[in-house]
């Protein structure tokens, strides 16, 4: 799924809602109902898929603050990452509804051209690693600053417009002047490749991000605008009793999936069925071709070659530089970043996915923030009744291991592997993973870490027969 099918079905969801309004009362303005069902529409996906994991969403603004060299904020990247999802499908219903119209437009656009900086910042560190939010905050601010000037000057529509235009010509003045940087694009300069609007549900690439927000301004700005013309659904007793209770509801069931269970929906590629080998193989490889960039000796001019046509350069030619040119990108595993590696560092990833029999790993991306009962009271007995019975059970997390094993008395190997791919597999610090041939049969939360005795009577003693 792309962000342009997501459009179409949020539209589709806009012009149904829009429809099922004249049964109600008629709009007062077709083209701003829908609006206002389609924003709210978007806004309401976008939360709900960030809701049923809340957790996700907080390591991902974890990752812009390191990016952003803000790690002061990243106690506050869960809070932070809670409000901003309630936020979300409280305004997508009360834009819907209609409630608070004036209110309810503006802290849209706020929290749009947040985003906007954020997948600005996105996008340009692809063209300059060195890039800092504080650069791009201030040159925000002098735009919004001009904006503000415009308002007071030629009214309020006038300051919105140029607020919008401000965002546009920063990027564009950061991306093209030389003041700023004139490298290439490249994925790999970028400390975060998504901006986690939609979750795990869809990975949106940069570029893909910072237009869709610009494009969201646009739109908000005008109904902004004409926040006057906005069709309430409802009285205003019922409106507020819906967006109270949804804003209640939201809270409640963002913090429970964030404490208490993994995600209710798991979109993934790690979730209960998954067959993990499957998913690392390569499904089409990328193709590539090289252009050969020489310096004519007497002329000085430079001239690209292709790979075909090397065999007739001549003597007076001199190799200057090679660019590399993507003929097909291909289609790429959907897990690149798993790599699980012992105490001598010697890979052995394929060996524990390619066991054929049952075998339980923990997950614990970082064992200083662990659950430390969690392995005294529950994990520690797994792992003894597993040894007799013949199971694999094994840890795999990011840190040193050792000094936590002693003082937890753990007699089950630990293994490493990166960060990212450990907080992907599990929500919870630490998570069990039941595997069969590289498959996920099963997860648990630490708030639900079964008893080995379950585990034998639901899985293992069916082997056994």
């Amino acid at each position: 799924m792309t962000v342009y099918t997501i459009f179409l079905y949020v539209g589709i969801a806009g012009l149904l809602l829009t429809a099922l309004r004249f049964f109600f009362a008629k709009p007062a303005n077709v083209l701003i109902n829908f609006l206002q069902n389609f924003i709210g529409s978007l806004f309401i996906f976008s939360g709900f898929v960030k809701a049923i994991d809340p957790l996700g969403t907080s390591y991902k603004m974890h990752e812009y603050f390191e990016a952003m060299h803000m790690e002061f904020m990243n106690p506050l990247s869960t809070p932070f990452s809670v409000f901003m999802i309630v936020l979300e499908l409280a305004l997508g219903l009360a834009i819907i509804l209609g409630w608070r119209p004036k209110l309810t437009a503006v802290l849209l656009l706020l929290m749009t051209l947040f985003f906007t900086l954020l997948t600005g910042f996105t996008y340009l560190s692809g063209y300059s690693p060195t890039l800092t939010f504080w650069g791009l905050f201030f040159l925000a601010v002098f735009g919004f600053a001009v904006a503000g000037i415009a308002e007071r000057a030629f009214g309020r529509n006038a300051g919105l417009g140029l607020g919008v235009l401000a965002l546009v010509l920063i990027f564009i003045s950061v991306k093209f002047t030389h003041l700023s940087f004139a490298a290439n694009f490249s994925e790999t300069k970028m400390k975060v490749t998504d901006c986690g609007c939609f979750g795990d549900f869809i990975k949106l690439k940069p570029w893909e991000t910072f237009w869709k927000d610009v494009f969201l301004d646009v739109l908000i700005v005008f109904l902004t605008i004409n926040y006057k013309k906005i069709s309430p659904l409802f009285t205003e007793l019922p409106r507020a009793i819906l967006v109270y209770g949804v804003t209640t509801f939201s809270l409640i069931f963002c913090l429970y999936n964030f404490m208490w269970n993994e995600p209710v929906i798991d979109f993934r590629p790690y979730k209960i069925g998954s067959d993990i080998n499957e998913m690392r193989k390569v499904l089409k490889p990328e193709v590539k071709d090289y252009v050969f960039i020489y310096k004519n000796k007497k002329s000085g001019e430079e001239k690209e070659f292709k790979t075909a046509e090397l065999s007739a350069i001549t003597e007076d030619w001199e190799y200057k530089d090679r660019k590399d040119i993507v003929l097909d990108p291909g289609i790429p595993a959907k897990i690149t970043n798993l790599y699980v590696f012992d105490q001598e560092h010697v890979d052995i990833t394929d060996s524990l996915l390619n066991n054929p029999d049952y075998s339980l790993a923990v997950i614990s991306y970082k064992l200083s923030k662990a659950c430390d009962c969690c392995f005294k009271e529950h994990l520690n007995d797994i792992a003894a009744k597993c040894d007799k019975a013949g199971i694999q059970f094994y840890a795999i997390t990011s840190e040193d291991p050792e000094e936590f094993r002693h003082k937890h008395q753990c007699a089950f190997p630990f293994y490493m592997a990166d960060e990212t791919p450990l907080k992907t597999i599990m929500r919870s610090n630490p998570g069990l993973v039941l595997l069969k041939k590289g498959v996920v049969v099963n997860k648990w939360h630490r708030k639900h870490f079964p008893t080995f005795e379950e585990l034998e009577k639901t899985y293992f003693s069916a082997t056994k027969h």
